[in-house]
């Protein structure tokens, strides 16, 4: 479970089970999101979620809610977890996530920076849009994921007040 608070109060909670690709075509999963009640969408823009599954046995996911009213990804507030190939969770105490976008309007490039340890530099992430899958609808986009030399791939998800 990960819940993730907004300025005094929650925001949203949602369990997060990564599984693997689809091998036979190289396809990312279903949303490995789900979530655990509604979230107070007066109080959100939006929430975007990350997931990876590395090809070590790692896998990575964030939830970040955008306030509404806010301008920029400085105003989100993130939750992260890390799991290494071994299975140890780690938990980052700060996460930033930038996404490049196309002419079209959608991911094209993710960048992620996850502070495991604050006396050290972050881990950083990169992730390309699936050349063969392309976008899968205005939410959800399939992604290659990239972390310390090891491959993966995973999904950038947006959800939106319906």
């Amino acid at each position: 479970m990960i819940a993730v608070e907004l300025g005094g109060g929650e925001g949203a909670r949602l369990r997060w089970a990564p599984r693997p690709a689809d091998e036979a075509n190289g396809s990312s999963p279903p949303s490995p999101w789900k979530l655990e009640a509604e979230p107070d969408w007066r109080r959100l823009d939006s929430i975007r979620l990350v997931s990876a599954l590395f090809d070590d046995g790692g896998a990575l996911g964030v939830a970040a809610l955008r306030p509404q009213g806010a301008r920029g990804h400085d105003s989100d507030v993130v939750a992260a977890r890390l799991v290494d190939a071994e299975g140890e969770q780690v938990t980052a105490s700060e996460a930033l996530v930038s996404v490049e976008y196309d002419a079209e309007g959608a991911p094209r490039r993710l960048g992620l920076e996850l502070w495991t340890d604050p006396d050290s530099s972050p881990l950083r992430v990169a992730a390309d849009r699936a050349t063969d899958a392309g976008p899968r609808g205005d939410q959800s986009t399939s992604m290659r994921f990239r972390l310390d030399g090891v491959s993966g791939l995973g999904l950038y998800e947006v959800l939106r007040p319906s």
